[in-house]
């Protein structure tokens, strides 16, 4: 495979050279098909439509990209490769592949998304528009006395890409049960910038996917309503992954930003719905307080986030009226980088629970 070259270009106006490029190109073809060129012009807008540096370049103009982002533009995989609440094994849980290949040993995935606005993979039959979400104005609150959020891991022993800092032996394949190297080592993270802002936190730290990976939903939602039934006070719920995102030779993708000059693994708000034919009525609701959330975490840093993804699973999020999952990083990434992420998320979300 070919390692692509990412070239610095300097900027006109504003906007950077391969964006002028693009607008020149499409304006040519514009004029191209009006003059009686039409199905030539349609089969080369094909063409490019599958390029991923045309696609990128459109994307990085549309989104206002600056000039020190790097971004690569994921496309759609079908929804059977992704992640089935009753899976027998371990699969790769995202929907989304990279366009292009390279040679790094964890290559980059990222994405471009508006820093004001809120975009939503939408992977139901349902018809929903993100304007529409945030309009209802609908938003995580924090409750009364007693612990106000539950943090827990459907899939507690999805680990991360050891380095020097969190050294560890996979016990499964980019899984260990050693909770100082898994998802519950953010989940502890995450507890603890809550509370240092205030907010009380009850942390499942408990193991639902190992030794058997089939029936760990229905396992740690057993948990998760014996919880809710002992802290009434709980208003908000959040299953805590990482996701795995592989090249078709099994390598593994890293979801990565750099914020304050620090390379930081992106996150990923995923809302189930009741598509899939499961119990779940208030599914809109959820999807709303999540949207609110997104808008804030684009707000305050505008590359942290992957678009909003909207799933035909529910993901035991009809226990409760604000429960959602979210992906910290990718298997690519690395503990150090998935902690950086999940610092700056708690941060958001404190501020989204008490204003």
């Amino acid at each position: 495979m070919k390692r692509r070259k990412h070239q610095k270009f300097r900027s006109r106006g504003g906007i950077r050279l391969p964006a002028v490029i693009t607008l020149c190109l499409a304006l040519s073809l514009l004029i191209f098909s009006r003059a009686g060129g039409e199905p030539i012009a349609q089969k080369a807008l094909t063409g490019l439509a599958h390029n991923s540096g045309f696609v990128t370049r459109a994307m990085a103009l549309e989104f206002g990209v600056s000039p020190d982002d790097t971004a690569e533009v994921y496309t759609p995989r079908t929804a059977a490769a992704a992640r089935d609440e009753q899976a027998e094994n371990p699969l790769a849980e995202s929907t989304y592949v990279p366009s292009s290949d390279t040679e790094n040993n964890n290559p980059v995935l990222s994405a471009a998304d508006k820093a004001a606005t809120v975009s939503i993979n939408n992977e139901t039959s349902y018809d929903v528009d993100a304007a529409d979400c945030l309009a209802a104005d609908e938003h995580l609150s924090a409750g009364g006395d007693g612990p106000q959020v539950l943090i827990y891991h459907t899939h507690g022993s999805e680990s991360y890409t050891p380095d020097a800092a969190f050294p560890y032996t996979p016990t499964e394949t980019e899984r260990t049960t050693d909770t100082n190297y898994n998802v519950v080592r953010v989940g502890d993270e995450l507890q603890k910038v809550l509370e240092n802002n205030g907010i009380e936190a009850v942390h499942i730290r408990e193991i639902f996917d190992s030794p058997v990976y089939t029936g760990a939903y229905d396992r740690s939602l057993a948990v998760v309503e014996d919880t809710l039934a002992e802290y009434p006070s709980i208003t908000t719920v959040i299953d805590v992954h990482r996701d795995s995102i592989l090249t078709d030779d099994g390598r593994a993708y890293k979801t990565s930003c750099t914020i304050n000059g620090e390379e930081t693994a992106q996150l990923m708000l995923v809302v189930g719905t009741d598509d899939g034919g499961l119990y779940h009525p208030d599914w809109q609701e959820n999807l709303n307080r999540a949207a609110s959330l997104q808008y804030r975490l684009n707000r305050t840093y505008p590359t942290l986030m992957r678009p909003l993804n909207l799933r035909t699973q529910r993901f035991n999020q009809h226990a409760t009226h604000s429960a959602f999952l979210v992906e910290v990083g990718s298997s690519g990434n690395t503990m150090t980088e998935a902690l950086k992420g999940i610092r700056l998320f708690g941060e958001v979300l404190s501020a989204e629970l008490t204003t």
